[in-house]
């Protein structure tokens, strides 16, 4: 039975999650896609209409891959932020066996750290889809530029998500193609990066 645990900030990991939980779907119907899929490199999610993918700048973990529900993750990572305002910092661990995850608070004294909370749950049973196939197909453009329009509501999404990343950092259009494919926007910081992948829409004219 593989482990996998993650250990980061308490509030760099709720900040991480938190936005990228915005691209989850909330359709129990399609519960292959409420997740926050959390591989060695990336922590990603989607609801087929957008996605945004976290690359940490540190590797996030060397173990197994997991599929974990974003409502619940974002809820025990937002209770455990409450609970650790008392103290200057905190760190977590997000430990994912088998089929389970534990995510774990403790003070961030090396000494003698305390356990602020613990959250147990399952990880979804279902494959997450590949995702690196969408960003191959979003190359720099190598045609002319034709009128293209975005949804609105994707767009404040994306706007959103960045924003919870960093306040300053820009939110960046790093290639579109055609309207036939996906457009990556990135946010950069000194502990990562962000990808975002919004499908555009065809401009009748």
């Amino acid at each position: 039975m593989n482990t996998t645990t993650t250990r980061t900030g308490l509030t760099d990991l709720a900040n991480i999650i938190g936005a990228i939980a915005l691209h989850a779907s909330t359709d129990q119907q399609r519960y292959c896609l409420t997740g926050i899929y959390i591989t060695a490199k990336h922590i990603q999610a989607t609801d087929s209409y957008t996605l945004g993918r976290y690359t940490p700048a540190e590797p996030i973990t060397t173990g197994e891959p997991a599929l974990i529900n974003a409502r619940e993750l974002t809820t025990a990572l937002n209770n455990l932020t409450k609970a650790a305002k008392q103290y200057r910092t905190a760190q977590t661990s997000l430990t994912i066996t088998g089929d389970k995850w534990q995510l774990t608070a403790t003070t961030d004294d090396s000494d003698n750290p305390q356990t602020i909370g613990t959250y147990n749950g399952q990880t979804i049973p279902a494959e997450f889809p590949n995702s690196q196939q969408l960003f191959d197909l979003a190359k720099p453009a190598t045609t002319p530029f034709e009128p293209t329009g975005i949804n609105p509501e994707y767009l404040e999404r994306l706007t959103k998500t960045s924003r919870k990343i960093s306040k300053t950092a820009p939110l960046i259009m790093a290639t579109w193609q055609t309207p036939q494919k996906p457009i990556i926007f990135t946010t950069t910081t000194e502990t990562g990066q962000l990808e975002q992948l919004l499908m555009p829409q065809r401009i009748n004219q």
